[in-house]
């Protein structure tokens, strides 16, 4: 989902349904320390915590009974960035 925010840092298209997704760094407290350190816009129009790397994203998709964060993998294709950080 492509939303401008002057923050973003890139954007990717996840592979198996081709939905694409920008993303810039977190400030998040909560997710820097899970040692995520992206917002990844969502279609709904909230934001998931994740780290985007080169041809695949770990995204936060849900939170044990412990608070940690659980995560899936993601393969992405057609990775642009914009801003080299």
């Amino acid at each position: 989902m492509y939303r401008y925010y002057p923050e973003n840092i890139g954007e990717f298209t996840e592979v198996d349904y081709g939905k694409c997704f920008t993303y810039r760094r977190t400030s998040n407290p909560w997710a820097l320390q899970q040692g995520l350190s992206h917002e990844i816009d969502m279609i709904d129009g909230g934001v998931r915590f994740g780290n985007v790397k080169k041809t695949v994203a770990f995204i936060a998709t849900d939170e044990d009974e412990s608070g940690n964060a659980v995560l899936e993998k993601w393969s992405i294709k057609k990775h642009v960035i914009f801003v080299k950080v």
